[in-house]
């Protein structure tokens, strides 16, 4: 099922901008690859983790983990287990700078 929604969204960006010929896609040759974008619901594995999305830092995504309704004394305690964990990976080393397309672990 997901499958089929990424291909009717390719489909719907190809034809949006132009480039659906009779011989593929123009310029492209068969090992291009292509990035498409996807939703920040798509981008949140089930697993315990979060691939960063343009806009993220931790505390955004802690509250979002928790959930809508968690209040700034509810995600305070998780947020910094949540730099604990990953701040030995991040690409910066340093928990104020994530980028987006990096993975963050989720206690």
């Amino acid at each position: 099922m997901a499958y089929v929604r990424v291909m009717m969204r390719v489909l719907a960006i190809v034809t949006t901008v132009g480039l659906f010929m009779a011989g593929g896609v123009a310029g492209a040759s068969q090992t291009d690859q292509v990035r498409l974008p996807i939703s920040k619901a798509e981008s949140e594995p089930e697993s315990g983790s979060v691939v960063v999305a343009k806009g993220d830092h931790l505390w955004k995504i802690s509250a979002r983990r928790l959930g809508g309704h968690a209040t700034d004394s509810e995600i305070a305690p998780y947020w910094r287990d949540v730099i604990r964990l990953n701040t030995p990976n991040l690409r910066s080393g340093d928990p104020d700078l994530i980028y987006p397309g990096e993975v963050v672990a989720l206690p």
